[in-house]
């Protein structure tokens, strides 16, 4: 009587069982492939909803960032177009694209794998893309790939990749803290930073190209860039008044993400020479913060606007912030912003 009821109880179970191994070598997983991304206002002190200071920084609005996409996270780099979208690059190889609807909904949205960053032979190391720039005039863009130490150049919209260079003297550079970050100057110079390819104490390997780096007979030199003690240049983008905002990230222990905004002087940029960046704006707990990775800067009337965003390493325990700043003082323009130290190479 006893067997016969647990063979009563056992028997439904042993069906789902079997049923389960019946199926199990032919289960599909279907990716999802939503090109919608969501908008969660933030505060920038939860404890403090009056604190909307920090350095020369006046807090305007943050947002996390969502989608149900799988590829949708890792935004690793930011710029901002002509039409007033934006569109970032992930460390995964995937395109992401928004703009802002009355600062509440992401305006004409994009989820999309880089040109050519999947296919044959491709690996992780193809796609882990860190660095973006961008030229309004042509439509072209340039991305940076931190393994593999490569530069791409991409037609209009991203249609394609149009050219790749391997700069001889990145090729030394570490294979997880390499060509992190790229800047690309109004007069068509570039520099490309890396995150920790060592050069002095406390400084890292840095690049100013004489012109588009993936044009042939294009020179270059190399640079020291020493950020904020304990921190790693993010990204870099060319204030209105011609100098260099950089964004230094910190990870650190058990505080967390921090993050530094500072100003460099292009004009100091010279051969072989170490310069240094001036603080502006320092995020660390309690306000918002995480891995903050992109920068972009665009103009509100007179307002200069800067914008960041945060890489969540695809990790459940981070989140992709992007925040709005107003600068609220001016940065003295230098007095002279020469092209630096071409004559002597």
């Amino acid at each position: 009587m006893a067997t016969n009821m647990l063979l009563k109880i056992l028997r439904p179970l042993l069906l789902v069982i079997l049923l389960g191994l019946s199926i199990g070598g032919v289960r599909q997983t279907f990716r999802n492939t939503s090109q919608s991304i969501a908008l969660k206002l933030l505060p920038f002190d939860p404890n403090r909803p009056s604190i909307n200071r920090v350095g020369q920084l006046r807090f305007l609005k943050a947002w996390e960032l969502g989608s149900g996409n799988q590829d949708f996270g890792g935004i690793s780099a930011l710029t901002a177009l002509s039409d007033g979208r934006f569109i970032g690059v992930s460390d995964a190889g995937t395109l992401i694209g928004f703009g802002l609807t009355n600062d509440i909904s992401a305006d004409r949205p994009f989820i999309a794998p880089l040109p050519e960053a999947y296919g044959p032979g491709k690996t992780y190391k193809d796609r882990d893309s860190e660095g973006l720039a961008y030229d309004a005039d042509t439509g072209q863009f340039w991305v940076s790939y931190e393994v593999n130490d490569v530069i791409r150049r991409f037609t209009t919209s991203f249609a394609r990749s149009d050219s790749l260079v391997r700069p001889p003297a990145m090729q030394n550079w570490p294979r997880n803290s390499g060509a992190e970050t790229m800047l690309r100057f109004p007069d068509g110079r570039f520099a490309v930073f890396s995150e920790g390819a060592d050069r002095a104490e406390g400084s890292y390997q840095a690049l100013l190209f004489s012109g588009d780096p993936v044009e042939p007979g294009t020179s270059s030199f190399t640079f020291g860039y020493r950020p904020p003690k304990g921190y790693k240049a993010t990204d870099a983008k060319i204030l209105p008044d011609g100098r260099i905002l950089m964004l230094n990230r910190r990870i650190g222990f058990p505080e967390g993400f921090s993050a530094i905004l500072s100003v460099l002087n292009p004009a100091e940029i010279l051969k072989d020479a170490t310069v240094e960046s001036t603080p502006i704006a320092v995020l660390t707990s309690p306000l918002l913060v995480d891995n903050m990775e992109g920068l972009a800067i665009t103009q509100e009337g007179a307002q200069t606007i800067i914008w960041l965003i945060s890489d969540n390493n695809f990790n459940i325990f981070q989140r992709n912030l992007l925040m709005k700043f107003a600068l609220i003082e001016p940065i003295k323009k230098p007095e002279a912003l020469p092209a630096p130290g071409f004559d002597s190479l």
